[in-house]
């Protein structure tokens, strides 16, 4: 099994109250993203690029080699921040575990899981989601009346019907390297100025492909970190966690 790894890392994180990036914030003594490095590097993957953008030099100062750093000098989305990657990225097979850089808690056992699940794949793309009955502003996982994953609606996008969906994306997902690189140029500008990743799951659906999901009940562990709240919530779960 090939695998590479897109981290991305490239967010201010304005919520947090600080001019540090978000993902340089320290959670049990070490960067947010420092602990997804390390984490990733149990399934020992063939590369891990990390996409910075928000002071890259001081991440790049901060976390050292290890990894190979790509560009993302303008914020365009979280589709434009995984295209830095590409020339890192182009001539490897196999494929593609892409994840933020501020879920510190994600574990390897999780990891594992959906990497295995898309190696036993026929068709490009594997998700994770997760069930919980708060949503804390994530995108909801909408699926047909056969169960299959049809698309990812943002919050702000969803109908009262959407909202009640208690599915919902982590932002995590396993993809076959060739199928991305050809795919994420189709993804189109959106109405606030971006290009969204989640547009990947519409894209695979309309090619004739099946969207699989892995979904776990964990919501601290797919967790991001965007506030003093969550820092301070992620700092009690990984206490816990320590204590077992």
């Amino acid at each position: 099994m090939y695998l590479s790894v897109i981290i991305l890392a490239a967010g201010k994180g304005t919520r947090m109250q600080s001019d540090l990036p978000k993902v340089l914030h320290r959670l049990g003594g070490k960067p947010l993203v420092q602990h997804v490095i390390d984490t990733v590097r149990t399934l020992n993957p063939a590369e891990i690029v990390l996409v910075v953008g928000h002071r890259a030099e001081l991440v790049r100062e901060k976390i050292g080699g290890g990894v190979r750093y790509a560009l993302q000098a303008e914020q365009l989305g979280t589709g434009h921040a995984v295209m830095q990657a590409k020339d890192a990225l182009e001539h490897r097979r196999g494929d593609v575990l892409i994840l933020y850089g501020d879920m510190p808690l994600i574990s390897a056992a999780t990891l594992e899981k959906l990497v295995a699940a898309q190696a036993a794949n026929p068709h490009p793309l594997t998700m994770l989601t997760v069930t919980a009955d708060n949503p804390r502003g994530f995108g909801r996982i909408v699926r047909d009346s056969a169960g299959n994953v049809i698309a990812i609606v943002e919050e702000a996008d969803c109908t009262p019907e959407q909202l009640a969906i208690t599915e919902l994306n982590t932002g995590v997902y396993c993809i076959r390297a060739g199928w991305l690189w050809d795919t994420l140029p189709k993804i189109t500008l959106s109405p606030k100025g971006e290009y969204y990743l989640t547009d990947l799951v519409a894209l695979a659906v309309a090619d004739g492909h099946t969207v699989r999901a892995l979904t776990t009940d964990n919501l601290s562990e797919t967790m991001g970190i965007n506030t003093p709240q969550h820092l301070a919530e992620a700092e009690q779960q990984l206490k816990m966690k320590n204590e077992k």
